[in-house]
This record gives structure tokens, sequence and C-alpha cells, in this order.
């Protein structure tokens, strides 16, 4: 990756990373891993790499004969991923128009970006171009936020004190809790021998108003919804009653997640 980037979207990425994704995304990566196979020598593709932490997973799988590509289309994300892992390739894209050759992968994964595509079935069909024939993909989807119950309270605290549009924008990475949704997708993306299964991995956070002020200040602002310190505020003090059945020793809050793996060939 060799052009320009503010500094503001680097520190964007920087904060992503160290807010993120040591708490709520790494524990996941084992199972992307797992479910596409890879293996020392792989070539991976990884789509809506985000700060890199799959695509480092599959890089201590792959080993020095292997091959990791990252690619997503925030030049933020992608420059503080470079700063952390600066031998995988980092390219900007969207899903819906991978700019990687024809079946130069023989795995490609995406984790908890599929939410986001803009058109799935053709993100899905870019996803089987890159394969080579016989090449496995894995996708995390978080189920609906009925099996995240964290997430759940603190998009009812949002309801009830900020409103519908700032709750919508919390609910939507879990929008996609209907399997068949993305077994459709995958299905007219050209894969076969699609699976699923329910996953559950306990999130931790160095304390709760930690994880919903990253939300409120970080998230939000992305669909143009700024809260002012007062709301801000207001929204911590009552996520901080729904959330104290989360303490965990040392002030950490602890709490289950849910996702649905899915493994998929290219036959």
């Amino acid at each position: 990756m060799d052009q320009h980037v503010s500094e503001d979207l680097i520190d964007a990425g920087r904060s992503y990373e160290a807010l993120f994704v040591p708490a709520l995304f790494e524990a996941w990566t084992k199972h992307l891993v797992e479910g596409a196979g890879i293996s020392g020598g792989s070539h991976v593709l990884d789509v809506a790499c985000g700060t890199g932490v799959l695509a480092r997973s599959a890089l201590a799988k792959t080993g020095t004969n292997g091959r990791v590509v990252g690619a997503d289309p925030a030049p933020g994300m992608l420059a503080a991923a470079n700063e952390l892992e600066p031998t995988i390739e980092w390219i900007l894209c969207g899903a819906e128009a991978l700019t990687v050759e024809d079946e130069s992968f023989d795995c490609v994964v995406s984790q908890f970006g599929m939410m986001f595509f803009e058109d799935r079935e053709k993100a899905a069909k870019e996803m089987f171009r890159a394969l080579r024939p016989g090449g496995s993909l894995a996708v995390a989807v978080w189920r609906s936020v009925d099996h995240n119950p964290a997430y759940a309270d603190i998009i009812q605290v949002l309801d009830e004190n900020v409103g519908t549009a700032a709750a919508d924008a919390l609910r939507l990475p879990y929008s996609l809790g209907d399997p068949g949704e993305v077994m459709a997708a995958l299905e007219r993306g050209g894969f076969g021998g699609i699976t699923v299964e329910a996953k559950t991995e306990m999130a931790k956070f160095p304390s709760s108003r930690q994880m919903v002020e990253a939300e409120l200040r970080g998230w939000l602002p992305i669909f143009d919804i700024f809260l002012g310190e007062d709301e801000i505020n207001e929204v911590l003090m009552e996520s901080d009653k729904l959330l104290r059945k989360y303490a965990a020793p040392g002030g950490r809050a602890v709490f289950p997640t849910s996702a649905h793996i899915f493994s998929a060939r290219k036959v």
C-alpha cells in the first residue's frame, strides 16, 4: 500500500485496532482459519480485512511459503494494518470489485464484513472468482441481536435516550442473522458444499463504559449521528445500570457474543 493517507484516518484505524480487536474480534479468527482449511503454504485472501487481525492469524498459519492479501475499502484501516504487519499485501478495494487475479487463492476468508456489503451476491461472485478450483471459503456473520444480549442492552438505551436512528445504526451489524440469506447469496455466487455453524465467544472489554463510549464516539458518527457531551453522559449512566451484570473482577466487562460461521467450496 503506497498511497498517502491522512493522519486522522490512520488514527481512526489505530483506535479501532486498540479498542475493538483484542476485546471483540481476535477470538473469532481461529474459526475462520479452521473453516477455510488454511495451512502451510496456502495463498489466502482476507476480504473486508479492517486492521488485519484475521490476515495476521492466516499468516501465522501459512508460514513463509504462503501468501496473505488483505482487502478493504477504508485506507485508514489498511494503513494501520500495514503498520502492524508490513509483510502482508494490503489492497484498497471493496468486496464487490476485488482487484485480484482470477483463481489466485486457495482460501478466501471474511470476518464480520458481509453485513456491510452493498451487493452480497456480487461480492460472493468476486470471492468465487478469486478462488482456485477446489478452493475454500469461510465467512463469519453476527447472529441477530437477540443472540448478542450486551448489544441488545445498548440498543435499548439508545432507543430510549437518543432515538431510533442511533439505535438502528447499532442494529446494523446484527441485521444478517438469518443464515438462509447468507447461504442464498453464496449459492448465487457459485459456491457449493455450504455449511453453517453457530459459535459463541466471550468479549472482554476493559470496562463497559469503554465499550459503550467507543460506539457513541466512533460508530455513530459514521452515520452522521453526533451526540453532545450531555447526551453521551446520559447514555453512559443508563448503560451502566444494564451492563453491570457483565462486570468481572478488575472492572472488565465480559459477555457472550454469537455468530454464524459459513464454510463453502469452489466446486
